[in-house]
């Protein structure tokens, strides 16, 4: 169809989305790393390395100038995303309004960046750094998810059932719930209190409540970790039993129940383990995928985002049809792959 977005277009969106998830997780190994230092600290080291273009070959720079590698290609992807969309693609207004506010948010990396590198590290530079890179992943998310949906395409939409709509906004609060938890795990690190708690779920021997400021800080982030894990479950499993036979959405649904596992885990094996730089890496890693999938499947079960049948025929329309006393409709389910 004229004007549907290209399969380079939008290949090239989900180049940007990886790139950025990786750009996010060499971030956090740059912090528990202690790697942020790795390029050197005055203003001659950004955006260069130790003032030179290649870097030296110890540990800490080769982290430091990966992430810095990461970014740029980052960039590279996203103004080559913002052009094509502001260019070919302005009957999207959705895309284009997404694309720009990336460029945006990507202008505010960039200049976070450099005053945390100015700024020698500052806990609290720091952690906007992280809030702005993860804002900036789920506008991409946002993004990439509109370039497949049905509409991009000229396809009728069917709408969704009141149930849908209902599952849609809770799972919105569940994807931003994520995000708090993140930037909840982002003070600990900013406020080096990670080492507060040497016990799981409490401190001590894991049921003691200790009340040192560190130790607190730790506690709060464990208790913001439990209920929204719990919010995260139950939103999920919502979101599961009323698109039942939507497929995009249930892999989706099932790659944030994953995420989510595989986190409670390690943050367990973090603690047990007395938090090892490997471990570190892997907690914030998973954390960053955690937000990645939740804010997906946000919004992949909004209004449009993905194909409920011919005529919004679907087993949560049925339900909800049967509810009412109403009759279901006969036709055919035709669920996108």
């Amino acid at each position: 169809m004229i004007g549907a977005p290209s399969r380079g277009f939008r290949r090239t969106a989900v180049a940007a989305v990886v790139t950025t998830y990786l750009l996010v997780v060499v971030g956090g190994v740059v912090r528990v790393s202690g790697s942020g230092r790795g390029c050197g600290v005055t203003g001659q080291d950004w955006p260069l390395c130790h003032g030179r273009f290649v870097p030296p070959a110890d540990a800490q720079t080769l982290i430091e100038f990966s992430h810095r590698m990461l970014a740029t290609i980052s960039t590279v992807l996203v103004l080559t995303l913002a052009l094509w969309a502001w260019r070919s693609y302005r009957h999207l207004p959705r895309v284009v309004r997404a694309m720009s506010a990336v460029v945006a948010l990507l202008v505010v990396q960039i200049v976070l960046g450099a005053v945390t590198v100015e700024w020698n590290l500052p806990g609290g530079i720091v952690l906007a750094h992280l809030a702005n890179a993860l804002l900036l992943l789920g506008v991409l998310i946002f993004a990439a998810v509109a370039l497949y949906a049905p509409a991009s395409r000229g396809e009728a939409v069917p709408a969704p059932s009141d149930r849908q709509r209902s599952v849609a906004r809770q799972m919105a609060w569940a994807a931003a719930a994520t995000y708090a938890l993140v930037l909840s795990g982002g003070v600990v690190v900013a406020n080096g209190a990670g080492y507060a708690c040497n016990g799981w779920p409490l401190c001590g021997n894991g049921f003691q409540v200790d009340t040192s400021h560190y130790a607190t800080i730790n506690l709060f982030h464990r208790f913001v970790a439990g209920v929204v894990a719990l919010f995260l479950g139950w939103s999920v499993a919502r979101v599961i039993r009323a698109f039942k036979g939507v497929r995009p959405v249930r892999i989706a649904a099932m790659a944030v129940n994953l995420a989510l596992l595989l986190q409670i885990v390690a943050g367990a094996v973090l603690v047990d383990t007395r938090l090892p730089g490997w471990a570190r890496g892997i907690h914030l890693g998973l954390a960053s995928l955690l937000w990645a999938t939740a804010a997906l499947l946000a919004l992949m079960v909004r209004p449009g985002a993905v194909q409920l049948g011919r005529s919004g025929d679907t087993p949560a329309r049925r339900d909800d049809e049967r509810s009412r006393g109403g009759v279901a409709p006969s036709r055919p389910e035709a669920v996108a792959s």
